[in-house]
């Protein structure tokens, strides 16, 4: 079990370079063929300074892409192998385009103790508050794990 210290306690913070072709990839796989995702000069012509991301991009900088802060987890008893992802959401604040730099830092805000049919677990809800190189809040990034009992 994770203990009720662990409330709002914070990690990080940790460093995302947002990569053109990333941006680019992740548009292809959802699907989005516009220029503006894909070439810089169309992004350009739209009055963006580079390929603007998918709003799914910042998935790729969660738990499972941030071995720092997995560890970070383990530590307090919340090991990967016993997580399962619950829900997830996010608020935009700011674009975010390739080139950006963002940084994160990640805080335990909730942790609730339930039991189910097959015994105890928890619900540990996290929040990422991402900011740009200029210091703007770009995205809060709020996920709830279930965590598994032993």
């Amino acid at each position: 079990m994770i203990s009720a210290d662990a409330l709002g306690r914070s990690f990080g913070p940790y460093t995302y370079h947002v990569e053109r072709g990333r941006v680019s990839q992740l548009a292809a796989a959802v699907g989005e063929h516009a220029p503006v995702f894909h070439d810089p000069a169309a992004a350009q012509a739209a009055g963006l300074a580079d390929l603007p991301a998918p709003p799914t991009l910042a998935t790729c900088y969660g738990l499972w892409a941030n071995l720092a802060l997995l560890d970070e987890l383990a530590a307090i008893g919340a090991p990967l192998p016993r997580l399962l992802h619950g829900e997830q959401s996010y608020a935009y604040h700011a674009p975010v385009l390739a080139g950006d730099t963002l940084t994160s830092t990640t805080t335990i805000v909730g942790l609730e103790q339930k039991r189910g049919q097959s015994g105890p677990f928890e619900l540990l809800t996290l929040e990422a508050r991402l900011v740009n190189q200029r210091g703007e809040l770009a995205i809060i990034d709020r996920l709830v794990v279930v965590v598994r009992g032993e």
